[in-house]
């Protein structure tokens, strides 16, 4: 296992603290100004200058999860260490974009000026303006970038990510406003990434999650379109970023195996011993799972089609059915070697595990369904792969903090 070293703690917090603290004055300024309108309006004409149309588009690609994340993997893939940094990163940035998002409501510049008074690329909305989840996106990597990285790789980050927010007004996105606080909420979660990881160990499981999530990337991103598409330099740039998950993927798993042998090789069947119990308890996870799925699919079934409710109501619905049915029988069959905590409190500790890695699985779910129109046809699949999404979480957050290996009394047993 990788242990973070006390110099890693002590990362400039204070200089990611402070650049996001400087945003805090131009969000106050755009919002009770009509500067927000005005510069929407100079940034916007840029749309037909200089550089070409293009090179905004792919700019503004950078903020979209997908595209980024293999950019990402290849400036950490050598730093196994903030792979963990990463992911808590990723996920606390899902929660405070879309918690913002359905908190604020705002309508977009289209929605306010009308489409004749924006030039447009791309797709056109209208809708869930503030603040910009592209630029939020793009900010995690820029919030990473001043934490783990030197020198001028550092800089050329942080001048992407402010030319992929820009873009977002380029292409009639975003305003301004939406822009600064975006780029805020970026800089903040990485600082909570940040800190979460001091408080635990970046190891194999989390080093196998990034891995996942690069092949995620391999997999999903020669067919997703997210409205970009009908730019033929966006299909080039998914395909390379594609290629590019995929060696950072490998590069990653063939590390990790070195890793892992040259760590264990000095303790005869430690390594062995210890992959074959959690290869065992993975498969028991698995099966778990497997049952669950088919629990998930018929409340989604009777939800969905029986009932007759929306389908992202009915994935919801179904999920925490599931959810409850995999706890009972982790708790009995999976981790039975783990001594047992009171079922109300260990089951609560779950569900909060689950509220957490709900993100990955209905957020595929949702993008799958949304943005590749074979799924859009055939639901059942995408929610397979969320739930795909969502298992290799859930196992690294149960056998780590659900069912740890604890001194407990066994008083508690019941």
């Amino acid at each position: 296992m990788l242990k973070i070293s006390g110099a890693d703690l002590n990362r400039p917090r204070s200089i990611v603290l402070m650049a996001s603290g400087l945003l805090l004055p131009l969000v106050a300024l755009l919002a009770l100004t009509s500067l927000n309108t005005t510069v929407f309006f100079q940034i916007n004409s840029w749309n037909a200058m200089w550089p070409v149309p293009d090179v905004w588009v792919v700019l503004t690609n950078l903020g979209d999860g997908f595209f980024l994340f293999p950019l990402v993997m290849l400036l950490f893939c050598k730093k196994p260490d903030k792979q963990l940094a990463v992911i808590f990163t990723m996920l606390a940035g899902a929660i405070f974009i879309n918690g913002a998002k359905a908190l604020f409501g705002s309508i977009r510049p289209v929605g306010v000026l009308g489409v004749d008074a924006v030039h447009v690329l791309g797709p056109v909305l209208k809708a869930h303006s503030l603040p910009s989840g592209h630029t939020a996106t793009v900010f995690l990597a820029a919030g990473l970038a001043l934490l783990y990285l030197r020198g001028w790789l550092r800089s050329l980050v942080v001048l992407i990510a402010t030319l992929c927010a820009l873009s977002r007004s380029v292409v009639g996105a975003h305003w301004p406003l939406d822009l600064a606080l975006g780029a805020w909420v970026g800089i903040m979660s990485a600082v909570v990434g940040d800190y979460l990881v001091s408080k635990t160990n970046s190891g194999i499981k989390a080093r196998i999650a990034f891995i996942l999530l690069g092949l995620l990337c391999v997999g999903l991103l020669p067919l997703y379109d997210n409205g970009f598409r009908t730019f033929t330099v966006v299909v080039y740039q998914q395909i390379v970023l594609a290629v590019l998950a995929l060696a950072g993927s490998v590069y990653c798993a063939v590390s990790l195996y070195q890793d892992e042998l040259k760590s264990r090789v000095k303790q005869p069947g430690t390594l062995l011993n210890k992959l074959f119990c959690q290869g065992q308890r993975f498969i028991k996870f698995g099966l778990v799972g497997a049952s669950g799925f088919v629990v998930d699919m018929g409340v989604y079934t009777l939800i969905g089609q029986w009932l007759g409710a929306p389908h992202l109501v009915a994935r919801g619905g179904s999920y925490w059915v599931a959810a409850s049915w995999n706890w009972f029988w982790n708790r009995t069959f999976t981790f039975s070697h783990a001594p047992r905590e009171k079922k109300l409190k260990q089951w609560g500790k779950y569900l909060s595990m689950c509220l957490v890695s709900f993100i990955p699985n209905w957020g595929s779910y949702y993008l799958l369904t949304t943005f590749i129109p074979f799924f859009t046809q055939y639901k059942q699949l995408a929610l397979f792969v969320g739930v795909l999404a969502g298992m290799l979480f859930n196992f690294t957050i149960a056998s780590t903090f659900v069912f740890y290996r604890t001194k407990v009394q066994h008083g508690l047993r019941n």
